[in-house]
This record gives C-alpha cells, structure tokens and sequence, in this order.
C-alpha cells in the first residue's frame, strides 16, 4: 500500500514564487506502485518543476525508487 500524500517543503522559501496552488503529483515506482505526492507551488509552475520536487522528496524516503521519467507522471492542480 503506497503511503499517503505528503507536502513538500521548500528548503528556501525566499527564491520560491508563492505558493498559491497545490498540485497532485503521482509518481510511477519501479515495484509497480504509484506515489501520490501534494507540491505547494504557484499555480502557473512549470510541470518540469513540480514533477522533480516530488521526485526528489521521494528519493530521499525508505520507499523503492521511482522512475526519473516525466512522460510516467501524472500531475494536476487541486486547489
């Protein structure tokens, strides 16, 4: 079972635009499974930036690695 969404953090908000949206990210693992990840991010972010923010919050967990293919992600915008 995946574990829940987490937020990922910013380590400098200072460089960050606002973070007025939060987006969906779902990243496929190499074990089969699908990680659900929530980016705090301007609503106009650019897919590429939130797609390596949830990766790399995901490599930094114990969880099988993801792929670093963008084409397997699926990203949206919740709120």
């Amino acid at each position: 079972m995946p574990r829940p969404a987490q937020r990922f953090v910013f380590d400098d908000l200072s460089d960050q635009p606002p973070t007025d949206g939060c987006w969906l990210v779902e990243l496929a693992g190499v074990d089969g499974r699908r990680y659900a990840y929530r980016v705090y991010a301007a609503r106009n972010a650019l897919p590429g930036d939130l797609f390596w923010s949830a990766l790399h919050h995901h490599d930094e967990g114990p969880l099988p690695r993801a792929f670093d293919l963008f084409d397997t992600a699926l990203i949206r915008l919740l709120a």
